[in-house]
């Protein structure tokens, strides 16, 4: 199949004339890569319609030179210093210099811009320079298992050196276990015992940089700050160790009203058996458990003991 030509059209930013290689093409090649230069064309067709049809507000011109190649161009809305995207990058490079080094930069492959329109010269200023920023921020990180310096994030500068220390902390553990050790969070001292740390001066600094949280006394019901620690590791908690003291009486005379109320409820209960069922007078066994009464007196518990027709032993009764 012939491929089809497409009819030469006029460049709709500059207005040269040009083949397109598809019929929906509206720039030409150069127009295309370009971009200020399409941006301009807009302008001068923005210019060219009120001029020729009188809508809008026609802006004055205003004549620029070009401070890279001297061209003298025009712009409408606000004067530039460069006719082109290109003058403005070559001036730019000719006018700065590295961020390093210092040494002027120079249209070659080795010109670096960073972030933030930081210039350098060649890949070893820019890998110098990314130290020094880094130091400046304070990113510069050191791996614990090799001492060696880096700026990648992480916390060890290769996946060898964190293999390697985590094994190195997997066997000083089991050594340590061994021999019934345990090492101190606050100052890196081995010691041995129950405690959390080695001394009582190491377990205070731990409570004072570790977060804490409100808790309610269970003596006096003050809201006080406590080491998030502390927050359930015993049932209660106590601002003050004169409310710790008094915590045991407090407990006794709880567990005291605790029993009369448990008391009393049973003495109701049985009051509304009693109102419900009836009791025996004698026995104080209700009538609907005794097995004499509910056969109207014609038959004994079994293993009841009688003297006459006087039940004086039964089984179920109980004092």
């Amino acid at each position: 199949m012939a491929k089809k030509i497409c009819k030469e059209k006029e460049c709709e930013a500059c207005g040269a004339w040009f083949t397109p290689s598809r019929s929906n093409v509206k720039y030409c090649p150069n127009c295309r890569t370009h971009s200020d230069q399409i941006v301009r064309q807009m302008e001068r067709n923005t210019q060219r319609n009120i001029d020729r049809y009188g809508y809008g507000q026609k802006n004055k011109k205003i004549q620029n030179v070009c401070k890279e190649c001297g061209k003298i161009f025009i712009s409408y809305l606000q004067p530039k210093d460069f006719c082109s995207k290109r003058c403005g990058d070559t001036y730019l490079v000719k006018h700065t210099s590295c961020a390093y080094c210092k040494k002027p930069m120079t249209m070659d492959d080795d010109v670096h811009d960073v972030k933030y329109g930081t210039w350098l010269c060649s890949d070893t200023c820019k890998e110098k320079w990314a130290w020094v920023i880094a130091r400046k921020n304070g990113t510069v990180h050191t791996c614990p298992n090799c001492g060696k310096e880096f700026i990648k994030k992480g916390t060890y500068c290769s996946q060898g050196c964190y293999q390697e220390f985590m094994r190195k902390k997997k066997a000083e553990a089991e050594r340590r276990k061994a021999a019934g050790l345990k090492l101190c969070p606050v100052c890196g001292k081995e010691f041995s015992g129950n405690e959390i740390c080695c001394s009582p001066e190491c377990l205070q600094k731990k409570k004072e940089t570790e977060p804490h949280a409100m808790r309610k006394c269970s003596t006096c019901s003050k809201v006080f700050s406590c080491p998030v620690s502390n927050m359930f590791s015993t049932e209660y908690s106590f601002c003050s160790l004169e409310c710790e003291k008094k915590f045991p009486d407090i407990i006794a005379r709880k567990e005291k009203l605790k029993k009369e109320k448990q008391k009393k409820q049973a003495e109701e209960k049985l009051q509304k058996y009693i109102q419900k069922n009836g009791l025996c007078s004698i026995c104080k066994t209700s009538y609907v458990d005794c097995e004499r009464m509910q056969s109207n007196f014609r038959c004994y518990p079994k293993g009841s003991s009688c003297k006459g027709n006087l039940v004086i032993k039964c089984p179920k009764y109980t004092r």
